[in-house]
């Protein structure tokens, strides 16, 4: 009896595990939206998400974020050595979290995307980065145990919190 060898790819999938090892772009979210909808159209068993990125475009992980809320399927965040910026974002929109012990994890203050040099676009995209970054804290707070000051030393630089730390501020469930 002739045995099939999966490919790597085809094995993660199987076993209902995607990766983010990269920035987090439209590229990279349309391939994980695509194999979490189709995990979960498949059945609605867990999918784990493991994460090793730097982070990247905001709306990029929001639409993310959109649909880890939306399927069926519980999906379960593990920070594989690093969630930083929008990934850490992604990192706390799991149903559980995990962290390997060495990891790290990191939020920081928007970039605001700001070009030209006349000041009513400046003031404008300074208004709408304020109310963005307020969506953002307000994702931060509802699913994290984060204070006021951790988010204010956020918006202010960035705040770099290993394993032990995310699991008292509420970011982890566990430590593995």
């Amino acid at each position: 009896m002739k045995q099939t060898v999966l490919k790597p790819e085809e094995l993660v999938l199987k076993n209902r595990e995607l990766f983010l090892y990269e920035n987090v772009s439209e590229t990279s979210v349309l391939r994980l939206i695509k194999e979490i909808k189709a995990l979960d159209y498949k059945n609605k068993k867990p999918i784990k998400l493991w994460i090793n990125s730097p982070g990247g475009s905001t709306y990029a992980g929001l639409a993310l974020i959109n649909i880890i809320r939306l399927v069926k399927s519980k999906i379960i965040t593990i920070i594989n050595t690093e969630a930083c910026s929008m990934a850490s974002m992604i990192s706390i929109s799991g149903d559980e979290r995990y962290m390997v012990k060495n990891g790290v994890w990191m939020a920081h203050d928007m970039r605001g995307g700001i070009w030209g040099d006349y000041s009513a676009k400046v003031e404008y995209r300074a208004e709408w980065t304020k109310k963005h970054y307020a969506q953002l804290e307000d994702i931060y707070k509802k699913y994290t145990k984060l204070t006021n000051k951790d988010l204010l030393i956020a918006r202010n630089g960035e705040l770099w919190l290993q394993s032990e730390e995310c699991l008292q501020k509420g970011i982890i469930d566990k430590i593995i």
